[in-house]
């Protein structure tokens, strides 16, 4: 894990990046940091998602604020919730080319595979924050140390799962290549790493204010 060190100069952000990018030849620029910065904003706790559930489950029983962030980011760590956007990588990432992606999206509605970062519980239709990375997802594969190929293969990916499926990408699914193309590895370190960040801060507030209105 990495920890964030307040007698430093360093925005919040900037030490985020730093502390989990495995490709350091460019350096920490202006798309990495602007990309990070707003997934962490569209990522904010809302709705009474699974790790906030399981977090006010916990200090309900009157245990401490500590033990209810360590029950969300146990919850979090599940693929269907905060480790979504790894699972879009791993499967992206075994994909060369845009028709490779078709064919491989045929298989999955062949086998009918569950496919990570589609749908929405309660965004029926599109999730209003997906249009907002993908469009950082779409600028950084325009740079010169970005990946084109991973951008295409998401687009036709999200194309055919909304034309058979009628089901649209979520937050997570544009994440995972942004994150990618940011040079954030999915291990040692992971993209729920930088979820859990910005959902704990969230939720201490959340906690702490539960805690006060009812004990």
């Amino acid at each position: 894990f990495f920890f964030i060190d307040t007698a430093t100069t360093e925005i919040y952000t900037e030490q985020i990046v730093g502390s989990v990018r495995c490709v350091q030849e460019t350096g920490i620029n202006a798309e990495y940091m602007g990309t990070v910065d707003v997934s962490l904003i569209l990522y904010a706790e809302h709705e009474f998602n699974a790790s906030t559930f399981a977090a006010r489950t916990t200090v309900s029983t009157q245990a401490d604020i500590y033990s209810g962030i360590v029950t969300a980011i146990g919850t979090l760590k599940g693929n269907l919730h905060g480790g979504a956007n790894e699972a879009v990588m791993e499967f992206l990432g075994n994909i060369k080319s845009v028709g490779e992606a078709y064919t491989r999206m045929d298989e999955v509605f062949k086998n009918k595979e569950k496919m990570m970062g589609f749908g929405h519980r309660v965004y029926k239709k599109q999730d209003p924050r997906s249009p907002i990375i993908k469009q950082y997802s779409y600028q950084l594969s325009k740079t010169e140390y970005g990946n084109p190929r991973l951008y295409a293969v998401s687009e036709a990916v999200e194309k055919r799962m909304i034309e058979e499926k009628k089901i649209y990408p979520n937050l997570d699914f544009y994440s995972a290549s942004a994150y990618h193309q940011c040079g954030i590895p999915t291990y040692p370190v992971s993209y729920t790493h930088l979820r859990a960040h910005e959902t704990g801060r969230n939720l201490v507030c959340r906690l702490l204010l539960e805690k006060k209105n009812t004990f």
